[in-house]
């Protein structure tokens, strides 16, 4: 009877001992403030809100375009869509990773890329990487810049 009740003593010191600790390891990763970033386009906020993939920031593609003074087209039996600047063009496919942009004024296009997220169609909205307006603006590094509080995007060439 002895025995029994110090195996009942030692397995309740070990359960107090290690259930705390592990449900603090699980509020510690719940408790983490969330940022919601803001969509910033040629200093203006936009009234949407980025979706983050894979680490990939995504931004709804006609709100920013209309922004930046681009032109956007849609092929709804293909399901591609092309955003197009003053001098490049980028066309993609919903459900691919891949994209390059084409000099609308001379013969060139930059090497195809990933940027780890293919279009999303959410709500009738086409979310696409914000990388891609760098890509269709000849990768200015001023074009878009991401911190954990905003996505700023800008036309450079104005």
């Amino acid at each position: 009877m002895k025995k029994l009740w110090l195996m009942i003593i030692c397995t309740l010191a070990f359960a107090i001992y290690i259930f705390p600790a592990a449900a603090a390891d699980k509020n510690c990763d719940e408790t983490k403030p969330v940022i919601q970033q803001s969509i910033i386009v040629n200093g203006e906020k936009l009234d949407d809100y980025p979706i983050i993939i894979n680490n990939c920031v995504l931004v709804p593609m006609r709100s920013v375009s209309d922004k930046l003074g681009f032109t956007v087209t849609w092929d709804k039996d293909t399901q591609k869509a092309t955003v197009q600047s003053d001098t490049m063009k980028c066309t993609m496919t919903i459900g691919e990773d891949l994209y390059s942009a084409t000099s609308t004024i001379a013969l060139g296009m930059t090497a195809p890329t990933e940027f780890g997220s293919a279009p999303l169609l959410i709500n009738n909205r086409l979310y696409i990487p914000a990388e891609v307006f760098r890509l269709i603006q000849g990768n200015d590094p001023s074009a878009v810049k991401i911190t954990d509080t905003q996505i700023l995007l800008k036309n450079v060439s104005k």
